[in-house]
């Protein structure tokens, strides 16, 4: 049930783990039954002891509804280069796909289809007001220092020549 450690490879799978299993709501019995081990090996692979072999690694992107050359990526397997329009970091790219599944789940699952599209907009309207706020407090922030700092050079002290 465990594969060599590629360099960097089980601290990055172990960090995307951790965060699609919080995303997911998945316990560490969950997730055990749902891909066929024992609670003992998803614990492993949590704290990046080891790394799932190919086998797991496919029922793990099921699980997730992640492809599996992302999860190939972050353990540190070769991969194809062929990634066209994927995002180049491969933890973004499997969180990322880990929130679309999500996304999609909430959608089936919670909400009547002729509502999609409003949530969708809903989501995209917060989305945008989170930025604009981030943008703002930025910005505050970057203005509150311009104003702390004297508009010139503090004079020389008596004495000193350059």
């Amino acid at each position: 049930m465990m594969s060599d450690d590629p360099p960097g490879g089980t601290r990055r799978f172990a960090g995307w783990l951790e965060a699609s299993m919080r995303t997911r709501g998945f316990t560490q019995a969950q997730l055990a039954r749902s891909v066929g081990v024992a609670d003992t090996q998803v614990s492993r692979w949590r704290r990046g002891q080891v790394v799932p072999t190919l086998q797991y690694l496919q029922r793990l992107a099921d699980t997730f509804g992640v492809e599996r050359i992302t999860l190939d990526e972050l353990v540190g397997l070769p991969v194809a280069q062929a990634r066209g329009e994927r995002a180049s970091d491969p933890e973004q790219e499997a969180e990322l796909q880990a929130y679309q599944a999500r996304f999609k789940e909430v959608l089936q699952t919670k909400l009547p289809r002729g509502m999609w599209r409003a949530y969708l907009e809903a989501c995209v309207a917060l989305a945008d007001g989170l930025s604009a706020s981030a943008r703002r407090v930025v910005r505050q922030s970057i203005d509150d220092l311009e104003r702390s700092q004297p508009d010139e050079p503090p004079e020389r002290p008596l004495g000193f020549h350059p």
